[in-house]
C-alpha cells in the first residue's frame, strides 16, 4: 500500500502499490500461456496498425525455429525526433498509447492493455521488433525472456516499405511443434474471423519448414443457420449472432467474440449460459458483442461487468428465439423423417405379406403381386391366353377369415373353391357347412351360410367342398361378442400409418386406432428412446411395433403362442428389408 497515517483513534487510508514491478511484470508476461494465442497477439497488433497485407513466416537458422511477422502498417509511432518510439513501448507496459486515441482513431482497433508483446515468453526466448522513423532508418527493439532489460539499437539499410518486422525465437521446445503453418492458419480464422472480414486484411503464413503457403480465409460455418434475428438491440449496442445447425455429431459450440474477435471458443464457459441451447453440441457459431471488457491478462475470459450483465439478459431472448427455431426444425425433420421411415416399412411389410398365405392376413386388404390380373373372374379368358378348364378342387376358403357379430345377430360366411393354379371352381362343386362345436345354428345355400346365435363364446364352423372324388376342407371360428370392434373405412384399407404420443412411465408401446388406420407409438418409453441411438436400430424397433399390431390385428381371437408363432413368421420376412 501507499504511504498513509496510523491512528488508533482514526480511519486509516491510503493508495494501492505496487511492490515489486519486475515480479509483476513476471506474472503478466505468464498469464498468457498459450502458444497460438500469442500469435494471434502479435497478428492483431499488425492490424490495429492498419496493414493490409499481414506475412507470418516460419522459418529454420542454423536448427533453430523461428516465427517472423511482417506488415504493410503504420509502424511504431514515431517520438519527438521522428525515431521510432520504442523507449516508450519498453517503459510503459499496461499503458497502451491506443487508450488515448480519440474516438474515430479508436475504431477497429483492439489493443488496449500494452502487454500484448509480453505474450512472446510462451513462444521465444527473444522479441525483435523492427520499424522506420520517418526518415526511413530502421531501429529495432529487443527483448529476453524471463529477463528485465530491453535493447534499442539502429539497423543498417533501409526498409523497403513501411510497416513492421517482429521476429520470435528461438521457439521454445514445449511450443515448436505447436505452431505449423496449418495450425496457425486454422487458429486465425476461427479466432479472428471476423476482424478479417471487416477490416479486408489479407494474411499469409508461410511454413518455409513444411514447404507450405496458406492464406487464412474466415472460418465458414458449415450446416443450416437457424432463422432467427441477426441482431438484437441492447442499450449499449448490438448483440451480433450468427449460429447453425450442425450434424448430429454433437461437438459443436457457440462462442463468444468482442468485435470480431474470439474472445471464448465456448460460451457456455461463462455462468449465465450453462443450459440449452448454448450447450447443445448441434449448434455452431458466434455471439458477438463489442462492449465486452476483456480480461487483461490472457484476453481469453470476459469482465463481469454492466456489459457481461446486458448480455445475459439479451441471451434470455436468443435463447427463446433459438429454441423456438431449433423445435420448428426438429418438427419438420421429424416428419420427413417419419414419412421416410414409413415408406420403408409400407414396403417391407408388402413384401413380406405377399410372401404369406393371403387368406390368412385378410385384416389390411393388402394388395398381392398379381392381384390386378387376377381381377377379373377366375377362369375366365385373359388377352393373349388360351382358354383352359380349371383343374380338381385343391383348396377351399371361408371368408372372412375371423368373424364376430353380437349375440342374437348372424354373420354371413362365404366359400371360395380354387385349384392348385388358384383357378376358381364355380361348378360342378357342392358345398356341405357345419358347425363343428360351439353354440351356433346356422343356415346354408349353394355357395354361402349365415351363421347366428344368443350367447357369447366360440363356435367352429367346417366348410366341405365336394367334386366326384374330391373333397377339401376349411374352418374358421365364429366369436358371438357383446362389443364389436370399430370398423375399417374402406377409404382407409391398406397398411396403417403411425403418429407418436408420449406418455412417460407407461407400460404399452403402440396400439392400434382402427377407426383411423393409425398405430400409435408411445414416444416417451424406454425402449423407443433407447431406438433412437441409430436410425437402423429405430427403423427395426417401429418395423418390429408393426409386426406386433398387424398379427393382433389378423388374429385377434388366437392363443398367445400362435400370436408368437405368427410374429416370428412376418419379422422374419421384414427384418431384412428393414
Amino acid at each position: 500500500m501507499g504511504r498513509m497515517t496510523t491512528r488508533t483513534d482514526s480511519t486509516a487510508t491510503g493508495t494501492l502499490q505496487i511492490g515489486d514491478q519486475w515480479n509483476a511484470i513476471t506474472i503478466i508476461a505468464h498469464s498468457q500461456t498459450h502458444p497460438l494465442k500469442a500469435i494471434c497477439e502479435l497478428t492483431e497488433n499488425a492490424i490495429d496498425a492498419g496493414a493490409k497485407t499481414v506475412r507470418i513466416i516460419r522459418r529454420r537458422r542454423q536448427g533453430e525455429a523461428f516465427i517472423e511477422f511482417e506488415d504493410d502498417g503504420r509502424g511504431v509511432a514515431a517520438d519527438g525526433e521522428g525515431r521510432p518510439d520504442f523507449e516508450r513501448i519498453a517503459t510503459h507496459l499496461c499503458d497502451s498509447m491506443k487508450r488515448r486515441l480519440d474516438a474515430p482513431a479508436r475504431r477497429g482497433v483492439h489493443g488496449e492493455f500494452g502487454i500484448g508483446l509480453l505474450s512472446f515468453w510462451s513462444l521465444g526466448e527473444n522479441l525483435t521488433m523492427t520499424s522506420a522513423g520517418r526518415d526511413g532508418r530502421a531501429r529495432e527493439l529487443r527483448l529476453i525472456r524471463g529477463q528485465r532489460e530491453y535493447q534499442i539499437r539502429p539497423v543498417g539499410g533501409l526498409l523497403a516499405a513501411s510497416g513492421t518486422q517482429v521476429v520470435v525465437g528461438p521457439l521454445l521446445e514445449a511450443t515448436r511443434n505447436l505452431v505449423t503453418g496449418e495450425k496457425i492458419a486454422r487458429y486465425l480464422s476461427a479466432e479472428l474471423r471476423d476482424r478479417i472480414r471487416r477490416s479486408g486484411v489479407q494474411i499469409l503464413v508461410v511454413d518455409n519448414v513444411a514447404r507450405k503457403r496458406l492464406a487464412v480465409k474466415p472460418r465458414e460455418f458449415a450446416g443450416e443457420r437457424l432463422e432467427i434475428p441477426r441482431r438484437y438491440a441492447t442499450p449499449l449496442g448490438d448483440v451480433q449472432v450468427e449460429v447453425y445447425l450442425q450434424d448430429e455429431s454433437g461437438t459443436g459450440s457457440i462462442a463468444l467474440c468482442k468485435d470480431g474477435t474470439r474472445v471464448l471458443p465456448r460460451i457456455s464457459d461463462l455462468l449465465s449460459f450453462q443450459g440449452p441451447p448454448w450447450t447443445d453440441g448441434r449448434i455452431e457459431g458466434i455471439i458477438d458483442f463489442e462492449p465486452l471488457a476483456l480480461a487483461p491478462g490472457t484476453r481469453g475470459g470476459v469482465v463481469a461487468d454492466a456489459a457481461l450483465e446486458t448480455l445475459a439478459s439479451t441471451g434470455e431472448a436468443i435463447a427463446r428465439d433459438m429454441l423456438a427455431a431449433l423445435a420448428e426444425r426438429d418438427e419438420a425433420e421429424a416428419e420427413r423423417a417419419s414419412q421416410q421411415l414409413l415408406k420403408q416399412v409400407h414396403k417391407a411389410f408388402t413384401s413380406a405379406l405377399s410372401q404369406l398365405p393371403a387368406e390368412e392376413y385378410l385384416y389390411f386388404d393388402i394388395p398381392k403381386p398379381g392381384a390386378a390380373r387376377q381381377a377379373a373372374e377366375p377362369g375366365s379368358v385373359q388377352p393373349g391366353l388360351f382358354r383352359r378348364d380349371p383343374g380338381p378342387p385343391a383348396t377351399v376358403m371361408i371368408s372372412p377369415r375371423h368373424p364376430r357379430h353380437r349375440p342374437g345377430e348372424e354373420v354371413r360366411l362365404s366359400a371360395r373353391v380354387v385349384d392348385a393354379d388358384s383357378h376358381r371352381i364355380s361348378e360342378g362343386v357342392s358345398l356341405h357347412w357345419r358347425i363343428v362345436s360351439g353354440t351356433a345354428w346356422l343356415t346354408a345355400d349353394a355357395a354361402a351360410c349365415l351363421v347366428h346365435g344368443d350367447q357369447e363364446g366360440l363356435a367352429t364352423v367346417e366348410v366341405l367342398a365336394r367334386q366326384g372324388d374330391v373333397e377339401v376342407r376349411d374352418r374358421v371360428e365364429v366369436r358371438c361378442v357383446r362389443e364389436l370392434p370399430a370398423s375399417v373405412s374402406p377409404s382407409r384399407r391398406g397398411l396403417p400409418s403411425y403418429r407418436l404420443a408420449a406418455e412417460p412411465g407407461q407400460l404399452w408401446r403402440s396400439r392400434y386406432d382402427a377407426a383411423v388406420n393409425e398405430i400409435v407409438i408411445n414416444s416417451a418409453h424406454r425402449d423407443f428412446l433407447a431406438s433412437r441411438s441409430s436410425a437402423g436400430r429405430h427403423r427395426r424397433y417401429i418395423g418390429k411395433l408393426y409386426a406386433k399390431e398387424v398379427v393382433l390385428s389378423n388374429f385377434p381371437d388366437g392363443s398367445p403362442a400362435e400370436a408368437l408363432e405368427r410374429l416370428v413368421e412376418l419379422t422374419l420376412r421384414t427384418d431384412d428389408a428393414l
